[in-house]
């Protein structure tokens, strides 16, 4: 038992040595003859026997093993995490799990949810989504997603909004968020405004389809009887809607044409320009509106002309007056032949030959359309060598034995006697202090001046006392313009009657003050003073008689245009 038994374990070199015996032995034996023995490389030939050795003993490094394991778990966890991060499966996986990840993982979260009818959910994945990525380029297509999951919430105003959002700050070229808006203005029978939709999404776009399905809701736009441009004479337009829908119109660019006139019936065009603008209503649907421009011109009518010509003659001469334009006979004709302007108060031509005055005088004349139309002015020249009266001249005709700013208050009242009462007035006739004198008869007032206080308005209705150039209270108004020139002017319609009238001299007239012809007043004016000074010479007429007598001297010069 205590004996040594250990066996002798041959070297590396031994057990080689016994295996290239024993491979060459059996080869002897086997073939018969003698086999060349061989001899490896020694090194090659202990690598394999250490390996075999190695394998066939289990002898296995199980840290070296660990380490390795471990190290593979690692590997793979890191490039899990690396996965999950960097792609959009990895990203829609985090989104699932409720982890931090990219907007289009949630867009796209967002859709499954909206496919598997969790719409809530959806909605706020969505929201989500544009708030972790607000400014992508897409965002209008991203956001068609939104508005889609609040129509299927019945969130139908936080639709609209996100496809307003959409058509009006991002992509107003494209069409279909116009389309769904107008979808749902449509559903909810929102016309007036989902007709207004389409015109915009039209205009952005420039899809016909919009133009298209407007035009099947709104009214067709009214239609004019006249044609637009110019026309000749007063013309009548009627506005007509084929649908029979109310017609409103305006004129100008002001007002809407909406809001404008009720079209009731014909309207007549006068002489002039007219923008008309006019729209046909449904309910609350407006036609697209219709614009037409009417010029009417009326025609104007040709001067008249004489039958005698612009010269001297030594006798009184009578003139005739006609129309040039035959084609129109509705055509009236107002003459002048005190020097006035004609207008439409000039005495009416009604045919009769006009009586040409003494003197030098001026036959003038204009014709008058149906239209309303005044031609140009007809002016003829004439002179007649016979003898004629003056023009009232204030210091060639003096009231009576009174002067006008020449008689004293003293050399007044030594003829005229004492008033019944004096007093200080205003008048702005003069300048300076004035002293109105009444008596039973009338007014004398004076005004201070150098020489003392002048006569400078006298006022009465006393027969006794005598006018310029005799003229007195009582006498018939025909003796009265005998004394003065009278080119003759026969009176107007209304019974005025201008008698003569020149620049430098002044002018003369009768004007009518109530219905009646025969009361008004006949006015003698002179300007012909170098300062400028005006004297007035009036005759207050009654039943056709002077009732009255007024001079007057102003400091300074009346118009003639009066």
């Amino acid at each position: 038992m205590g004996a040594d038994h250990t066996v002798p374990v041959p070297d590396e070199g031994q057990l080689v040595d016994q295996v290239d015996e024993r491979r060459f032995a059996y080869s002897a034996q086997s073939h018969g003859r003698p086999v060349k023995k061989v001899r490896r490389k020694r090194g090659r030939r202990r690598s394999r026997l250490v390996r075999s050795n190695t394998y066939q003993g289990g002898m296995v490094n199980w840290f070296k093993v660990g380490v390795a394991v471990l190290a593979l778990v690692f590997t793979l966890a890191a490039g899990g995490l690396i996965w999950l991060q960097v792609t959009p499966e990895g990203q829609l996986i985090k989104a699932r799990m409720g982890r931090k990840a990219n907007a289009q993982a949630y867009w796209s979260l967002g859709t499954e949810l909206l496919d598997q009818g969790y719409v809530r959910r959806a909605i706020d994945t969505y929201i989500k989504a544009e708030e972790t990525e607000p400014e992508r380029a897409d965002l209008d297509e991203k956001l068609l997603l939104l508005a889609e999951a609040y129509e299927a919430d019945s969130q139908m105003g936080q639709a609209e909004a996100t496809y307003k959002r959409i058509y009006e700050q991002l992509s107003p070229e494209k069409p279909e968020a116009y389309r769904l808006a107008i979808a749902i203005m449509l559903e909810q029978n929102r016309l007036l405004e989902a007709v207004n939709l389409m015109q915009k999404a039209f205009e952005e776009t420039g899809d016909e389809g919009f133009f298209n399905q407007r035009s099947q809701l709104v009214p067709l736009p009214p239609k004019a009887s006249l044609a637009a441009g110019r026309h000749m004479y007063s013309k009548n337009v009627e506005f007509i809607s084929t649908q029979d829908y109310e017609i409103r119109y305006t004129l100008g660019e002001g007002e809407l044409p909406e809001t404008g006139t009720l079209y009731t019936g014909p309207i007549t065009l006068n002489e002039g320009t007219y923008n008309f603008r006019a729209v046909a209503i449904s309910n609350e649907l407006i036609s697209d509106e219709m614009s037409i421009r009417y010029t009417i011109t009326l025609p104007t009518p040709l001067a008249p002309k004489t039958n005698m010509e612009s010269k001297t003659y030594d006798r009184q001469i009578r003139v005739s007056l006609r129309i040039v334009d035959e084609e129109d006979k509705d055509v009236t004709l107002f003459y002048t032949i005190d020097g006035t302007k004609p207008n439409l108060d000039s005495p009416r031509y009604v045919g009769e030959p006009i009586l040409i005055p003494p003197g030098r005088s001026y036959l003038r004349a204009i014709a008058l359309n149906r239209y309303g139309k005044i031609s140009a002015e007809m002016f003829v020249e004439y002179k007649v060598n016979r003898p004629f009266k003056n023009y009232f001249r204030s210091e060639k005709d003096p009231f009576g034995d009174f002067r006008l700013m020449a008689t004293t208050r003293e050399q007044f009242q030594s003829k005229a006697g004492q008033p019944l009462s004096e007093e200080t007035i205003q008048d702005d006739a003069v300048e300076g202090t004035i002293t109105s004198a009444k008596y039973s008869w009338g007014e004398a007032r004076f005004v201070q001046g150098e020489q003392g206080d002048l006569l400078y308005h006298l006022d009465t209705s006393l027969p006794s006392m005598k006018g310029p150039r005799g003229t007195a209270v009582g006498m018939a108004i025909k003796d009265v313009t005998d004394k003065f020139r009278d080119m003759g002017q026969l009176p107007n319609d209304r019974g005025d009657r201008g008698i003569y009238y020149d620049l430098v001299e002044g002018y003369a007239r009768y004007k009518v003050a109530s219905d009646d012809p025969g009361t008004g007043t006949l006015e003698y004016v002179y300007v012909g003073s170098p300062e400028g000074n005006t004297t007035i010479l009036n005759y207050r007429i009654e039943d056709g008689r002077v009732a009255g007598i007024l001079m007057r001297y102003l400091n300074r010069r009346q118009s003639m245009v009066e």
